[in-house]
């Protein structure tokens, strides 16, 4: 593959049908950008394929396959450190799969049945911001703080004031999806709720707004 691709996205799905459909047309998409567009027919080899390079990858993956997958794929992959997001795809039910999924660490859950502008959309912001982690901030003590660019957006909506349904309507995700980053948040930033959120956020300049 070309190493001159610094931000790079990876198909992992075990339908090859599908699987080379969505790669053609997110290639068409991405790649004028500077996007790389690679395939994986497994988890192992999607692991390879990451270990191998040092580029920051967002992963697209089918939590139904043989092997490593589901909720346990979806962990492994967010344990690397160069994968800035996992997206789960698949042909389940969405309203029962989402939460799940999001719960084990994907930034969003996508449905097989969407179309590929739909897809290019939801995917289009994870990849202009690849960078997972939050990058300390001068003059700030560094925290070990792991939170998503997702949950970033969902605290940013949260110092708006907005309540979880302008989130959920906002960001187009459920709002037991908001539920679940929220607590995800909390956990991170080890308080218990939105206003000692806030105070940790701001004193750590974790809002765009600041």
């Amino acid at each position: 593959m070309d190493t001159s691709y610094k931000n790079s996205l990876l198909i992992i799905d075990d339908h090859p049908v599908y699987r080379d459909a969505l790669s053609e047309k997110l290639a068409i998409e991405f790649t004028p950008d500077g996007i790389e567009v690679a395939v994986a027919s497994n988890a192992n080899q999607g692991l390879e394929l990451i270990e191998q390079s040092n580029k920051h990858w967002v992963i697209v993956l089918d939590i139904l396959m043989p092997g490593l997958s589901g909720l346990a794929g979806i962990k492994v992959f967010k344990k690397i450190h160069h994968v800035a997001h996992v997206v789960a795809i698949s042909g389940l039910d969405e309203h029962l799969w989402e939460p799940k999924t999001v719960s084990a660490g994907a930034s969003i859950f996508i449905s097989k049945n969407s179309t590929s502008e739909f897809i290019i959309r939801k995917l289009r912001p994870l990849l202009t911001h690849s960078a997972d982690l939050v990058i300390p901030r001068r003059n700030v003590e560094p925290k070990e703080f792991r939170l998503t660019q997702r949950q970033l957006e969902v605290l940013d909506l949260i110092s708006q004031g907005h309540p979880n349904k302008i989130i959920a309507d906002f960001l187009d995700i459920s709002e037991q999806t908001v539920k679940i980053h929220i607590n995800q948040i909390f956990k991170e930033l080890r308080v218990f709720n939105r206003t000692q959120a806030l105070i940790t956020a701001q004193k750590n300049q974790l809002l765009r707004s600041q």
